[in-house]
């Protein structure tokens, strides 16, 4: 028997070790199989399990192990060991596997390296080259040991002496090489359970005779086709077994069914076989109905023949009176229905090859003799349409557990209405092909329901309200959302695991008032506004003090929750998730910007009208424009041939101080501009009219300098007809309109209409009071006055 590598530890796992997810953790040093003479030297002192089976070492010595004080499982099978130093694991204290089966190791009795293992609970022994069984001295001092395998040529009396004072789990004796067995040679030693490796010898019903008065627990492997062992059931007056295993047997139909009657009509109470391979399927014999044993299973079972009556077969199994029956890993196509009201409260049919036609005595006929039948599996068979199947157990009235998981199953309303067992409280239908119309065939009486592994994309809203359903599994579907628990209003655990629920919506919670679990863990979190509530939301259950009312509690938190996208919060936790209020609330970041943005904006007018900033940019913008329109009407000097003046200024006698002391001391002496001023520049001896007729024709401008008086001047008046009849010949810009004072439309006459039309259409300049401001004003003028006339000439007589 080849026990080596991962298998061995997960024996030992499975069977003593008190903490199977931590044992997964561990690692294994792997030599095996390298062709390896001797252990491998600067082995690290962090190596705990060592594997280093399937090599040629031959011996240990005592610095082997001597870097490997935290050893725990070594595995030395399949070696060629001879010798073992008797100091080879004085370093390593924690050694509770050891694996030394299928070596050269001689004497049983002589292993003083034991003395240094007290922590051992795992020792394989077996098929070495023991002469004899005799265990020596050493065994004694192994108080924890729980496994031992040993084999030997010969087994006699007083063999076990050294170990009837400890209480073993299980006692594993390959008698493939056994020449001798003395009688009563295992009554003596203290184990739950035996299993034995027969030799296929008449030395089987000697140490079957003894298994079955010693141990309670019984596995016998390779048995004969005969099954010689099963007849010494009865041949002592003793029988401590209770649990009887039998594996990898080949027999014949009428062999196993005699040997099962045997076993039925002694006080074994669970059965089973496993690797069974039946013959000749003939000449079987009815089955024995004296006792009801707690449990028959067969796994693995298979027969050799064609064409053989199938019905009998089944009929065999299905009959078995036993509250537990299993047939798995079986290749059997249906089964048949018991003859009279079973005694079967569980039964497994998973691993098989059935379909939804199980169980029917005919098409118009279903099963009525399962009535005891409390839980069935029906798990990885060929079972594809559930309605069909509901109708072949729906007479089965105890059923309250089923298993359909890891089939093929769907449902559509096409296939009619389903019809179910009353009381069936649990219901296994993963790894199956069903959508959402699932939910429309389903029993009243549910309490669990797996859907995992199927193809739910939405829990529908409109479905028959289940008020017992307490435990729903959708993980690893398809639910883009949180389901609702409108039809399960007691719902009290679920689980949405592996989904593709990106922003899940708490307003699905709110119609699970009940929900204590919930898990909603491995799923793709995007985790944007949306997602801020429920984030929210599991912190705050997950950060609540300990021993206080959870309400909900979130499996799984805080690492099987975190962020698929965006890419700056791609896998990390839902935990450290925040997003400020103000990024996911229109209203507030409107708020946020707008009070600061009105209130820079009031404050920019009161210190633009504080400072008279428009006037400013009015004043800038009509020298942009000055400027811009006399560098892009630029006249040629044949153009400007004739021309006297830069400007004709028109004004009122009243506001003649303003243009004597301002006007033209600030053009002709500061700028250099040639201004026709009548008093200076009329000639005498014209009229006035031909004056201001010549002026304004040797003028490149006429500056009208506006007030009230000058609305009431005739003079003025004349002037500005004669400059706007001239504006016609010369151009629109060739009047300038300077508002010495306010000038409102309704002061000014009818007939000065040229004027209201000109202010209403025409930009003119604004003198400011005040100084600073009047830096701009003779800017803007100047810049509309600007131009190079030829020297002036000798005035006109």
């Amino acid at each position: 028997m080849k026990l080596s590598g991962w298998w061995l530890l997960s024996v030992y796992v499975t069977c003593f070790h008190p903490s199977l997810i931590l044992a997964i953790k561990r690692i294994i040093v792997n030599y095996s199989s390298q062709n390896l003479s001797s252990v491998p030297p600067g082995l690290k002192p962090s190596t705990e399990d060592l594997d280093l089976s399937l090599n040629r070492i031959q011996t240990l010595s005592a610095k082997d192990f001597s870097t490997t004080p935290r050893l725990h499982f070594l595995n030395l099978s399949w070696n060629i060991l001879e010798n073992i130093d008797r100091d080879a694991f004085n370093s390593t204290p924690a050694l509770e596997i050891l694996d030394l089966s299928h070596n050269k190791l001689q004497n049983l009795s002589d292993q003083p390296y034991l003395l240094k293992t007290g922590r051992l609970q795992f020792v394989d022994l077996s098929s070495n080259m023991f002469s004899v069984m005799a265990l020596g001295r050493e065994f004694s001092t192994l108080k924890h040991l729980q496994w031992l395998g040993l084999s030997a040529k010969s087994i006699s009396n007083q063999d076990f002496t050294y170990i009837a004072n400890l209480t073993l789990k299980t006692l594993f004796i390959n008698a493939n090489s056994l020449q001798m067995y003395e009688e009563n040679s295992l009554t003596e030693v203290h184990s739950k359970k035996a299993i034995i490796a027969l030799s296929k010898s008449d030395l089987d019903i000697a140490i079957a005779k003894d298994v079955f008065a010693a141990f309670k627990e019984v596995e016998f492997t390779s048995v004969d086709s005969g099954m010689k062992v099963i007849q010494q059931i009865h041949r002592r007056g003793i029988l401590r077994t209770v649990s009887l295993e039998i594996s990898k047997v080949e027999t014949t139909w009428e062999v196993l069914t005699s040997g099962v009657n045997t076993i039925f009509q002694s006080s074994i109470q669970q059965l089973s076989f496993s690797d069974l391979t039946m013959t000749k399927m003939e000449g079987g014999t009815l089955l024995s109905m004296s006792h009801i044993m707690d449990s028959f299973s067969t796994t693995r079972a298979s027969v050799t023949e064609f064409i053989f009556n199938q019905k009998e077969l089944y009929d065999f199994f299905i009959n078995m009176p036993s509250r537990n029956v299993s047939l798995t890993q079986t290749p059997i196509i249906f089964m048949t229905c018991p003859w009279t009201v079973s005694q079967i409260e569980v039964l497994d049919l998973s691993d098989c090859a059935l379909t939804e036609n199980v169980f029917s005595v005919d098409p118009d006929t279903e099963c009525r003799t399962l009535t005891n039948l409390v839980k069935l599996v029906l798990r990885g068979n060929n079972l594809k349409l559930l309605r069909p199947l509901t109708s072949r157990i729906h007479l089965m009235e105890s059923l309250q557990h089923i298993d359909l998981s890891q089939n093929t199953l769907t449902y559509s309303e096409e296939q009619g209405k389903c019809v179910w067992p009353p009381k069936v409280v649990q219901l296994d239908l993963s790894s199956n092909g069903f959508d959402q119309s699932v939910f429309k065939c389903l029993p009243d009486s549910i309490r669990i329901l797996n859907l995992r592994s199927n193809r739910v994309t939405t829990v529908l809203s409109d479905l028959r309200v289940l008020e017992d359903l307490r435990v729903l599994d959708l993980m690893d579907n398809r639910l883009l959302d949180l389901p609702t628990c409108q039809a399960f209003p007691n719902l009290q655990k679920l689980s949405v695991r592996s989904n593709s629920i990106h922003s899940p919506l708490l307003g699905a919670l709110e119609t699970c008032p009940h929900l204590e679990d919930l898990d909603l863990s491995r799923n793709s979190f995007i985790c944007t506004c949306a997602l801020r509530e429920f984030t929210a939301l599991i912190k705050d259950r997950a950060t609540r003090p300990r021993g206080e009312t959870l309400g909900l509690t979130l499996s799984h938190w805080p690492e099987g929750y975190r962020c698929s996208y965006p890419e700056s919060w791609s896998n990390s936790l839902l935990e450290d998730f925040y997003l400020p209020e103000i990024s996911c609330n229109a209203w507030i970041l409107a708020i946020t910007i707008l009070i600061p943005t009105i209130t820079l904006v009031v404050a920019i007018s009161l210190i633009c009208h504080r400072l008279d900033v428009p006037w400013y940019l009015k004043m800038m913008w009509k020298w942009t424009r000055a400027k811009h329109h006399a560098i892009t009407s630029q006249r040629k000097p044949e153009d400007l041939e004739g021309l006297l003046f830069h400007a004709f200024v028109s004004y009122s006698q009243k506001n003649a101080d303003w243009v004597k002391s301002q006007f033209l001391s600030k053009l002709e002496g500061d700028y250099g501009l040639r201004v026709c001023h009548h008093e200076r520049d009329f000639i005498p001896g014209k009229t006035i009219v031909q004056n201001i007729l010549r002026s304004i024709e040797q003028s490149r401008r006429c500056v009208f300098v506006l007030s009230s008086h000058f609305v009431q001047s005739e003079w003025c008046h004349y002037e500005l007809y004669f400059a706007n009849h001239q504006r016609v010949t010369r151009g629109m810009d060739s009047i300038i309109l300077i508002l010495l004072e306010p000038l409102p439309s309704y002061l000014i006459p009818s007939k000065y209409y040229q004027l209201k039309s000109m202010m209403s259409r025409r930009t003119y300049l604004e003198w400011p009071p005040e100084g600073a401001k009047q830096k701009l004003f003779w800017a803007n003028l100047r810049a509309a006055l600007q131009a190079d006339l030829p020297s002036p000439s000798e005035r006109e007589e």
